[in-house]
């Protein structure tokens, strides 16, 4: 079972409508009374509804199966069924929803309260009183309830972040991640330490509003192919508006400096060129961990070379993070990048 579910597909049944009723009014002095037959219920819908409560897709871990109750049978003495119950699941904003058959996109949910009809209830059979007229006194027939539909559905969740942290694993980013936020995710000295995305919010202060910063499991060369664990969210950072590219300077062969950004913009071209396209701001990390004799200052301008802003820190100590994080308020601030969320979820 997947610590972060982002991705699912589920079976979506809406409700049966139910029949219509055949009936005659039966009273006294009236031997051949009216046709009173009633219609039937309609069946319930099967929707989804964005939650702002909500980050993961795990409510569908346990629940693969969406059925909304039939309608119920029309009576005499024009009595209507009661219609099935529909059920109303909610989602995470963010959630891209497919038809599982075509691959076709259904809707993109973002806004808190949007609701999505998956598959609609049948109509109710009419009863016989429906069809009485002059030329037919007595129908002795009704309509049966129409099929609910059923569909397979893909669910797709896309987090919602202002800005995204990629890099190799070990390169430091959940320790950046804790440092320019309050995020309280889990550090450790090996490999993928983080095995899902992992939200942090900066600020806010008395001149910007609150971020919202994503960090992205280690991208490994390969990552577009199934290769470590980048690749499951790599589409989590199509929707973050600056990406920061966190690099472990201390590993970094002063021979081929710029290897390790490489790396990640293959990874990203081969994933989704448009990520290429978004603004991005290069943090070269681990300062506090160079050797004495480490030409430091000399792949830092190989690094200023490639055009983007670069930063030398050291998510450890502290040091050099506020040029950083200046830099970060002021891509929304100055560049026209408006906030996406002001809050993470509890």
């Amino acid at each position: 079972m997947k610590s972060f579910p982002d991705e699912v597909d589920i079976t979506v049944r809406a409700g049966n409508g139910g029949p219509g009723c055949v009936s005659f009014l039966r009273a006294r002095f009236q031997p051949r009374g009216r046709p009173d037959g009633g219609d039937g219920g309609a069946g319930g819908d099967v929707s989804l509804e964005v939650s702002p409560s909500l980050r993961t897709l795990s409510l569908f871990q346990r629940r693969r199966v969406l059925l909304a109750e039939n309608g119920r049978r029309g009576q005499g003495q024009d009595r209507h069924g009661k219609n099935g119950a529909s059920v109303i699941v909610p989602v995470p904003s963010g959630t891209r929803v497919f038809d599982a058959d075509s691959g076709r996109l259904l809707a993109d949910l973002m806004t808190p309260g949007e609701r999505l009809v998956l598959a609609k209830g049948g109509r109710g059979g009419k009863g016989n009183a429906h069809f009485t007229s002059s030329r037919m006194r007595s129908p002795r027939f009704c309509q049966p309830g129409e099929p609910g539909r059923e569909r397979r559905i893909h669910l797709e969740l896309q987090i919602l972040a202002d800005v995204g942290l990629m890099g190799a694993p070990n390169a430091g980013k959940t320790t950046l991640l804790k440092a320019l936020t309050a995020s309280k995710a889990r550090v450790g000295a090996f490999p993928f330490t983080t095995l899902s995305p992992q939200l942090g919010v900066m600020g806010p202060t008395t001149e910007h509003e609150p971020l919202i910063l994503a960090e992205i499991p280690g991208l490994i060369t390969g990552a577009h192919l199934g290769k470590g664990l980048g690749h499951q969210f790599l589409r989590h950072l199509t929707r973050t508006r600056l990406l920061i590219q966190v690099i472990d300077l201390s590993a970094i062969d002063p021979a081929a400096p710029l290897a390790p950004l490489a790396m990640l913009e293959e990874e990203m071209r081969n994933f989704d060129p448009s990520l290429l396209d978004k603004p991005r701001l290069v943090a070269l990390n681990k300062i506090d961990a160079l050797p004495p004799d480490y030409p430091g200052e000399e792949v830092l301008r190989e690094y200023e070379k490639t055009g983007w802003r670069v930063f030398a820190v050291s998510a450890q100590t502290g040091a050099g993070l506020s040029p950083l994080r200046e830099a970060i308020w002021e891509e929304f601030t100055h560049n026209g990048h408006g906030s996406l969320t002001t809050a993470i979820p509890e």
